[in-house]
């Protein structure tokens, strides 16, 4: 499969679950809709970007590295590094509250985190 194709294929699954997943978890804590879609289109348009220039990185400066090892290493850079920076900085923006923000960004990482193991083996390089 192309990479290029392979790369935009799973950016669009994986949004569309993290679109579903991060809706719940922000309205769980915020109850307000504005809110929750505010917080969820601007996290998945930015990483929608984010994510498709991960997987082409890791294509290119990861090859060295295999098996569960590498699906720990994209983990920990995508979910944790980038994860947290970039929806705890949103979160915040959008509510002004640290509570909410560690709240929604915590829940949501720690869920993604699992999810995205999972989304490795199904998409498992020949």
């Amino acid at each position: 499969m192309n990479i290029h194709f392979r790369s935009i294929s799973k950016s669009i699954l994986w949004r569309l679950t993290g679109v579903v997943i991060l809706a719940a978890v922000t309205y769980a804590f915020t109850r307000n809709w504005i809110t929750t879609s505010l917080v969820t289109f601007i996290h998945h348009g930015a990483f929608l970007f984010i994510f498709y220039f991960h997987e082409l990185a890791w294509a290119k400066w990861g090859q060295k590295i295999t098996g569960l090892k590498k699906k720990l290493l994209k983990m920990f850079t995508y979910e944790t590094i980038l994860g947290n920076v970039v929806l705890g900085t949103i979160t915040y923006c959008v509510t002004g509250d640290w509570k909410t923000m560690t709240a929604v960004t915590l829940t949501y990482i720690g869920i993604k985190h699992i999810i995205y193991i999972l989304n490795e083996f199904v998409w498992k390089e020949k």
